[in-house]
């Protein structure tokens, strides 16, 4: 094989390498963008819970609900997930603890670092963001529910989650040209 035909060839596969890398890491950025779906329990729980608009500054509600998940939440397509939400909120203080793959007595059974990362437990409100991001109070959660707007309805057996992810939006708009402000391309998923 010649010279001329073997470099363009070797380019050509190196570059569809690298392309599959960020074709993938725009699709987790795409899955990243919204949390939305139905929650399922096996005994009555509750849920009545906001923060927002777009980066959390006011919180009102309470939220408690250990059950199931169907939908896309957490950056994955879930058809049957353990689901864990706590949150509570008064206008200018609320904390919020979410998970899409682990229930409440999972959580509880791990240490307090992977319970930390298997979890998104934030400080949020006019009070509650300076206090979670200045390490007083909660760990911050990195970028990731950073500049969201969850929204949790569950009355009884069957409930409903709505949560767009404003900063992972940008993340993926920027993600084209290979920018990644959330610090999240090319790491493993669960």
């Amino acid at each position: 094989m010649s010279r001329k035909v073997f470099l363009p060839l070797l380019l050509a596969l190196l570059g569809l390498a690298q392309g599959c890398a960020y074709l993938n890491n725009r699709a987790n950025d795409a899955k990243d963008m919204i949390d939305v779906g139905f929650t399922f329990s096996e005994k009555p729980q509750f849920a009545l819970y906001a923060s927002g608009p777009f980066v959390q500054v006011g919180t009102a509600g309470y939220g408690q609900v250990d059950g199931h998940f169907f939908g896309l939440g957490g950056g994955k397509f879930c058809l049957w997930a353990p689901h864990y939400e706590h949150s509570y909120g008064l206008l200018v203080w609320g904390r919020e603890w979410i998970s899409f793959s682990h229930s409440e007595a999972e959580i509880a059974a791990m240490t307090e670092e992977k319970a930390a990362a298997a979890t998104s437990d934030m400080q949020v409100g006019i009070v509650g963001m300076p206090l979670g991001l200045a390490g007083v109070g909660a760990p911050p959660p990195g970028l990731k529910y950073i500049g969201s707007c969850p929204h949790y309805i569950h009355l009884g057996w069957i409930g409903v989650v709505g949560g767009p992810r404003y900063l992972q939006m940008l993340d993926f708009i920027l993600g084209w040209t290979t920018l990644d402000i959330c610090c999240d391309d090319d790491q493993p998923r669960e």
